[in-house]
């Protein structure tokens, strides 16, 4: 009799330790689908189906009843569960936010890179954004869901890159698009969950400011938007593409104004417009103008001048660029002898392709006897000639202080 208690309790003992195993395993997997919903802006009940696809079940119920008949998930069926909720997004079990590892990152550092082809990639996320690159051309595709991407080809490259290939093009978003997806997969995780999931009314909550509203308010183009719009695009203005942080729910900016806010009114199927292919240089451009002109003639004149009076006449010349950019300079008599010829100057002048006048006049010296400054090389040297020749004449130096 006592063997069969003791028997007895070796089976209830063995069936709640199964019972509370399973309830464990089952509740990773539940916790592991509330992440990938958060992240992927979708309901509870689909991110579990989606779990339980990937396991290999039609869908969370049946997984469920497979459970209550004994099945559970082996270890390497639980790292595929958990290598599939990662694969979404750029989270790392929800010990760190998305924001706090994008920032944390160096700026040069890749989140992916490879090959198309022959062709080598690396993408880049900055505050949001997508930045994939190869040599000579870029794609850049933007943080809001129906964010346009924008390819950018190097001058040079204008003809021979290979973006200019459609099937290139296409695989290289795909990528992007991956990798835009898991981006805004963190952001969301980041932010409170009613702010990417409208309620029965459908008012959502600002990820940034906490307001809650079924109606919201674009800044930048009077837009009024439902905060089912807002949540589809990732809070961007699906108007004009405004981010979160211009969008309000009360649009007080209009108050007195007599203008009403315009409905952003969305195709039935909106979908992403099509690439934006552009040219650019932006290799270093030397800009002549009336700023660069004179910065560098007048860097030329300290090179020509010798003495510290030499060195303030280069200092306080006047430099006068016109609408052709043709420069007169107007040097000091009395600092600049009229016989030295500003050779480092006019050289720079020749290079830059501009004609240039001299010219000498008497202009208003800071300081008494001009002509100290030009008996020695040292300016240390000139400053004790000056306060030497003021002592001579009795006059005492005055500092004037701020009260």
């Amino acid at each position: 009799m006592r063997d069969l208690v003791s028997s007895g309790h070796l089976v209830r003992s063995h069936f709640w330790k199964w019972i509370m195993t399973t309830k464990n395993e089952i509740d990773t997997l539940k916790t592991l689908a509330k992440r990938y919903a958060r992240a992927n802006r979708i309901a509870q009940h689909e991110a579990l189906n989606a779990l339980a696809t990937e396991l290999g079940f039609p869908s969370w119920t049946k997984l469920v009843a497979k459970a209550k008949q004994g099945w559970l998930p082996s270890a390497d069926q639980l790292a595929q569960a958990k290598a599939f909720i990662r694969g979404s997004y750029s989270g790392d079990d929800g010990q760190e936010s998305f924001i706090e590892k994008s920032f944390a990152r160096p700026v040069d550092e890749p989140v992916r890179q490879g090959k198309i082809g022959e062709h080598a990639y690396q993408v880049y996320e900055h505050f949001g954004d997508i930045h994939m690159e190869g040599e000579g051309w870029r794609i850049l595709i933007g943080e809001a869901l129906f964010s346009q991407p924008v390819v950018e080809i190097e001058k040079p490259h204008a003809t021979t890159s290979p973006v200019r290939k459609p099937d290139f093009l296409a695989a290289a978003l795909v990528i992007a698009d991956e990798e835009a997806a898991k981006v805004r997969a963190g952001i969301s995780s980041d932010w409170p969950r009613r702010a990417t999931k409208p309620d029965a009314e459908g008012a959502v909550l600002h990820p940034l400011r906490g307001d809650r509203s079924s109606e919201w308010y674009c800044l930048h183009c009077d837009g009024k938007i439902t905060g089912t719009q807002l949540a589809e695009n990732l809070w961007h203005c699906p108007g004009c593409g405004a981010s979160p942080i211009d969008i309000f729910s009360e649009p007080g900016w209009l108050d007195g104004s007599g203008m009403k806010p315009k409905p952003v009114v969305l195709a039935q199927s909106q979908k992403r417009a099509e690439p934006c292919i552009k040219v650019v240089d932006s290799r270093p451009t030397l800009t002549l103008n009336e700023e660069s002109i004179s910065l560098l003639l007048r860097n030329a004149l300290f090179e020509d001048a010798k003495t510290p009076a030499e060195r303030l006449g280069a200092q306080l010349a006047e430099i006068y660029v016109d609408d052709e950019l043709d420069v007169c300079i107007t040097l000091d008599e009395e600092l600049w002898p009229e016989s030295k010829e500003p050779e480092a100057a006019i050289a720079v002048a020749k290079l830059l392709g501009v004609e240039l006048e001299l010219e000498v006049s008497g202009m208003s010296f800071p300081f008494a006897w001009p002509d100290l400054g030009h008996v020695t090389t040292s300016t240390p040297e000139y400053v004790q000639l000056l306060l030497e020749a003021h002592e001579e004449q009795g006059v005492i130096l005055r500092e004037i202080k701020e009260d």
